[in-house]
């Protein structure tokens, strides 16, 4: 059900669930507890044995009992407590914090950045940074716009540290491709030489789910939308974040492009097609876009044919892509702020990076990184290793609108988002009545909002 959007109020539980966005549902965390005391007493010193607890992400808990191990024997005095965590995982942080419980470094992503921050779940770690000039030369060394996912600009502050280089790529079937006599995407590409390749991949069958199609895409995911809105010259929200523009041409002209794709072209699947599993795994669909997590999924699917990555094409008015990230933050309720600032600074460091960057999950988030054996040795597919970081420089934030009225993660906007967005892909609807009728209704509740 649709809420209010006039409501001008949120309460701290409806605020934290507003950060269950692009990675939400992520599994639980599994790790076991390293230890399990919880910190006692007043802050210790930088030599005083002390027990740090730590939620970290689910989804590449191997790798954080590397990293955490190596950091424990660097810093044999800390000991690294993991907390698994299952359910909803924004609830249990609420209940923590009440109950003045919070661990002192937690796992956390750009969904729940702003929610965090506004909830003094999330301490600013810009503050903990600014106390030693290795901190600062690390944050430098981080790709700007990654680090900017931790940053809210009601809240100033770092909320989050990125734990991966995570814009999204051109997946493509190569195989695909070469046997239909389509020349391989190129980082020149433009949005009409998609359109033209995926003419020629599509076969067209009568029955969408035994159909074979040129594309897909995630038609609901900001991280989609939003780039195909500002490629062509609008924007989601005004300078200011006073105003919805989805009602602007440049906007209109980006979603009706992006929908074209199903409605005029039929070069992509309608949305809701069951396919029986992953469309571009089972070789149904030609070309997806992705962060390079992705790459995990399709090399343990051992898919029968030859595949890599390309740059997105550019769109008519620029090039710009989504993105989307894991991290980890400090909390507010940490006993020991500066030992828990080297833990979570740690798993950006090149020792953590490298252990990530070996599993295929993430291209290191350090620029200093771009070049690394740690991943760019890995066999392939993919191959073209040079899409990832060439992609740092067309990542764009997502639109930064109140939490009374929702985010494009969950709540009011995004749900209003994703009703307008379905009624034009599917052709029941035109972009520009859509979204104008969309602009009204985030438009009626920016006028009265208040708060961060």
């Amino acid at each position: 059900m649709q809420h209010n959007m006039r409501s001008s109020t949120i309460s701290r539980r409806q605020q934290l669930r507003l950060a269950a966005g692009l990675l939400a549902g992520a599994p639980p965390v599994l790790l076991a507890a390293c230890a399990s005391s919880a910190n006692q007493g007043a802050p210790a010193t930088s030599q005083q044995p002390i027990t740090l607890r730590f939620i970290p992400a689910g989804f590449h808990q191997d790798q954080d009992q590397q990293v955490a191990d190596r950091f424990h024997a660097e810093h044999p005095n800390i000991t690294i407590s993991f907390e698994p965590q299952s359910g909803n995982y924004n609830d249990k942080i609420t209940a923590m914090q009440a109950a003045n419980d919070l661990p002192d470094v937690i796992y956390t992503s750009d969904n729940r950045v702003k929610p965090f921050a506004a909830n003094k779940v999330s301490a600013d770690m810009e503050k903990l940074a600014a106390k030693d000039k290795a901190s600062q030369a690390l944050l430098k060394d981080v790709y700007p716009n990654m680090l900017n996912l931790g940053r809210v600009k009601s809240i100033p502050g770092l909320y989050m540290l990125p734990w991966a280089l995570d814009v999204l790529v051109l997946y493509y079937n190569k195989s695909l491709f070469q046997s239909a006599g389509v020349e391989l995407p190129k980082p020149t590409w433009t949005i009409n030489d998609l359109i033209d390749a995926a003419k020629r991949l599509t076969r067209l069958t009568g029955d969408p789910a035994s159909s074979q199609y040129g594309i897909n895409l995630n038609w609901t995911w900001w991280a989609e939308y939003v780039p195909w809105m500002r490629g062509y010259g609008g924007d989601m929200l005004s300078e200011d974040g006073k105003k919805c523009t989805i009602d602007g041409a440049g906007a209109i002209d980006g979603i009706d492009a992006m929908a074209s794709l199903v409605t005029k072209y039929q070069v992509a699947p309608p949305p809701g097609t069951d396919f029986g599993g992953d469309p571009f795994i089972l070789g149904k669909v030609a070309m997806i876009a992705n962060i390079r997590n992705s790459t995990v999924g399709i090399r343990k699917a051992s898919v029968s044919f030859d595949w890599d990555v390309e740059l997105r094409p550019a769109f008519p008015k620029k090039r710009v892509t989504g993105m989307g990230t894991a991290g980890v933050s400090v909390t507010t309720q940490t006993k020991y702020p500066d030992q828990a600032w080297e833990l979570a600074k740690y798993t950006i460091s090149p020792p953590a990076q490298k252990i990530y960057a070996s599993s295929y999950a993430a291209v290191p988030v350090l620029q200093s990184m771009r070049n690394d054996p740690s991943w760019r040795n890995l066999p392939p597919p993919p191959a073209n290793g040079d899409a990832f970081v060439k992609a740092a420089d067309y990542g764009t934030l997502p639109p930064d609108f109140p939490l009374a009225c929702g985010t494009v993660y969950v709540g009011d906007v995004m749900a209003t988002m994703n009703d307008a967005l379905t009624a034009i892909v599917t052709g029941k609807a035109a972009a520009a009545s859509a979204l104008r009728d969309a602009a009204a209704k985030i438009n009626s509740c920016l006028a009265t909002a208040t708060g961060p």
